[in-house]
């Protein structure tokens, strides 16, 4: 039960690397634009789902080693850095990731997705930024678990 956290977080933090660097990556250089944007759209909802899931698993065995261990100096920081991944993971999942489809639907409704300096286009690219930030936040908060999961193992 020590390890499940580790592992969990291990996989979440793989899971955003590959799609950060290599799949979406990958899509915009080979499907153009557009159909990319489609793709990684359809995969957007499933990659939060299994961030919430991996994070959720990680939370439970944080949250149950943290009992176990009656509060000792420690305990708690791993379960506020994952609690902090899965707030980041879960806000773009309800929150950034429909905004900016709605964004992108405007865009398309007013003739303006190509258009860089329009309104839609601007909202779209300001949520693609917070999007952007809170999966490099959790990707950062994922590597300073797995640190201090090091440490502590000493």
């Amino acid at each position: 039960m020590k390890t499940v956290p580790i592992i969990a977080v291990a996989l979440w933090l793989g899971a955003m690397a590959f799609f950060a660097f290599c799949v979406a990556p990958a899509a915009f250089a080979t499907l153009g634009r557009a159909t990319a944007g489609q793709f990684v759209g359809a995969i957007f909802p499933r990659y939060y789902l299994a961030g919430t899931a991996l994070g959720a698993l990680a939370l439970a065995g944080c949250a149950g080693r943290s009992m176990r261990g009656g509060g000792r100096r420690g305990e708690w920081l791993p379960l506020g850095l994952v609690l902090l991944m899965l707030a980041a993971n879960v806000y773009g999942w309800l929150g950034v990731l429909p905004a900016a489809h709605a964004a992108r639907e405007a865009m398309h409704q007013a003739g303006t997705a190509g258009a860089v300096g329009s309104p839609e286009a601007m909202r779209f690219a300001r949520l693609h930024g917070l999007a952007s930030l809170l999966n490099g936040a959790a990707m950062l908060i994922g590597v300073v678990f797995l640190v201090v999961e090091g440490v502590r193992r000493r």
